[in-house]
């Protein structure tokens, strides 16, 4: 860019037209500073084997407070991109869950579950480098780009998102083509793949899928995607199972405000017909405004059975699962949800648990089937509320 041309009068004052210019210079060069930081921060993860190529970093007045990388495969954690860990480890060293007075720089477009941890976080402006399209050239998912665009529920909240230009832009798309090598040795040499077949790895801001060339492939997936995201009820046994796991997840629901945890919200996963975590909302204990109940869940599900890799489990949450949640929910690979009381029963509590319209019908279309239970599951989660009133302030 070139030096703003400053203008001074002889009363010593500047030009609107000048300061400005002088004031946007400052702001690209200061956006490219910390962008760098988060490009820095990609390749480290990489280098470490922690994760897939993903920077981030928050600032607060002018100063770096965290620099973060992605840690899914060293945490084991699908919920590890780089700015959700970014804002972990922000909100534990300021010790609040509000970062209303912080930005975030992210080496690449935020995906759906990362942007709802930002929306969370009440994080006031956010600057990334390259667009999700760059991540999916070497073989991202384009579920990344979902977030600011395929939905378009973020580009209403109120929070300043820009897209870096320049050279902040063409460092931050180099570092996949430059890291796609290591990476893909490193999630084989995880998750024990080989070249020869089907690979899903759940990392990063992806599922990197590496389908056989078969003409009669896709046509199989769009029908078993097709019939995941079917609405069918629940038969009469269904709803007995139903009733017995949601009853837990509610009582991990009234637990949560008992103990002064978090909000009253709680999640079971299950595996073969058995429990393998419980879990409540966080948010409070872990000052963590990722912490919620289903994510709390699929972070201890992982942890316990020692992988990302949900595909063989199921969810049951207390109420409606949020933006991030269902991204989680996404990246863990669980493809069968089951919710008690709907977002709006919160929200008429009093607690901002709004699912923008859209979002279910679009993780649906994802391959993940999602229903509300039915009967006295039903029910019993809609009281949380209720009972609770009082106890969320």
């Amino acid at each position: 860019m070139e030096d703003a041309q400053v203008v001074e009068s002889k009363d010593g004052t500047i030009s609107v037209a000048s300061a400005f210019a002088g004031h946007q210079e400052a702001v690209q060069n200061r956006d490219h500073k910390f962008l760098t930081k988060a490009v820095e921060e990609a390749y480290r993860g990489v280098d470490c084997g922690d994760g897939g190529p993903f920077g981030a970093v928050v600032v607060r007045n002018d100063e770096v407070v965290v620099s973060c990388h992605n840690m899914v495969l060293k945490h084991t954690d699908p919920t590890a991109h780089a700015e959700v860990t970014a804002i972990r480890e922000a909100c534990k060293k300021l010790g609040k869950i509000e970062l209303s007075d912080c930005e975030i720089y992210a080496s690449c477009e935020p995906c759906p579950m990362c942007f709802g941890a930002v929306h969370l976080s009440r994080i006031k402006r956010l600057v990334y480098g390259a667009k999700a399209e760059a991540a999916i050239a070497i073989g991202f998912d384009d579920f990344i780009a979902d977030a600011l665009r395929g939905t378009g529920f973020y580009q209403k909240a109120n929070l300043e998102i820009k897209k870096a230009d320049g050279n902040g832009a063409l460092i931050a798309e180099q570092v996949f083509e430059k890291t796609k090598e290591k990476f893909q040795i490193k999630a084989r040499e995880s998750y024990g793949a080989t070249p020869c077949v089907p690979i899903t790895i759940i990392s990063a801001h992806l599922i990197l899928l590496a389908w056989p060339q078969s003409t009669n492939e896709p046509v199989l997936l769009s029908l078993l995607l097709t019939m995941a995201s079917m609405d069918m009820e629940a038969s009469p046994g269904c709803q007995d199972k139903d009733y017995r796991f949601m009853e837990k997840a509610v009582d991990e629901a009234y637990r949560a405000t008992e103990c002064g945890d978090g909000w009253p919200f709680g999640a079971v996963v299950v595996r073969d017909g058995e429990v393998v975590v419980s879990g409540h909302n966080m948010v409070r204990r872990n000052t963590d405004p990722s912490a919620h109940a289903e994510v709390t869940a699929i972070r201890e599900a992982c942890k316990k059975l020692g992988k990302i890799d949900l595909s063989t489990c199921e969810l049951y949450a207390s109420c409606e699962p949020c933006p991030m949640c269902l991204g989680t929910i996404y990246y863990s690979k669980i493809k069968n949800v089951v919710y008690g009381a709907k977002a709006e029963v919160a929200v008429a509590a009093g607690i901002n648990a709004s699912v923008p319209d859209g979002f279910v019908e679009y993780y649906q279309k994802s391959g993940i089937k999602i229903r509300q239970a039915e009967g006295d599951a039903r029910r019993i989660a809609e009281k949380v509320f209720e009972k609770t009133e009082g106890q969320t302030s």
